[in-house]
């Protein structure tokens, strides 16, 4: 008999929660709202609202949609990245509404397509320095391609993939290209981490493994 092996995203399933309930709280009393959302209270002491602000959506389709790109990197991802884990998901929360709002982009932001943008990024990066070969190559085709989503976003300050998020509500193309970049770095490290377990350290290469093996009981 195989034993059942344990969930290897709960961070990613953390989030995921956090995210459902902050939006219903959000929608169920305004006020709660206005005390989670990031906006320019941060730099008056009420740092938490770096945290919270991304986990409230401004509708439900904007919610659905950036939890199931956060659960498709992070599902599969997160215990490959787990060496860079806490400082792949903190940055991915917290740089993002900082940046859009030190640049002053908005007045306020909400929405995990930072964090998304980070996961993704992160587990491209990843695989670009742990594959080999044609796979390699593949890779590194399509984090060029991925990499041209935030690069023009930038340039144009116009999202590739416009969402209805409501009245007075826009994407901000400065969080994905800040979350790309915090991906980036952190999936970089992992690798590294990743080919130092293989070739240096056995005793890390269980811990670090992408795909630990299955413990059989009979």
């Amino acid at each position: 008999m195989t034993a059942l092996r344990r969930c290897d995203f709960p961070w990613t399933l953390a989030i995921a929660g956090l995210a459902i309930a902050a939006t219903a709280g959000a929608f169920a009393s305004p006020g709660l709202a206005g005390a989670l959302i990031a906006d320019g209270h941060i730099a008056h002491g009420e740092v938490w609202r770096a945290v919270t602000g991304p986990l409230v959506h401004a509708t439900w389709g904007h919610l659905v949609r950036d939890l199931a790109l956060v659960a498709i990197a992070g599902v599969g991802y997160e215990a490959p990245l787990r060496s860079r884990r806490t400082l792949l998901f903190a940055g991915g929360l917290v740089v993002p509404p900082i940046a859009v709002l030190a640049a002053g982009e908005a007045h306020w932001y909400c929405g995990l397509s930072g964090l998304s943008h980070a996961l993704l990024a992160a587990a491209l990066a990843f695989e670009l320095v742990c594959r080999r070969g044609a796979v390699n190559a593949l890779v590194a085709v399509l984090c060029a391609v991925c990499a041209a989503k935030p690069l023009y976003e930038l340039a144009t300050g116009a999202p590739v993939f416009a969402m209805a998020l409501g009245p007075g509500v826009v994407q901000a193309p400065l969080a994905h290209a800040a979350g790309a970049l915090v991906g980036i770095a952190c999936g970089l490290r992992a690798g590294l981490d990743w080919r130092y377990a293989q070739t240096c350290d056995p005793r890390r290469q269980f811990l670090l493994a992408p795909h630990p093996p299955t413990i059989t009981v009979r």
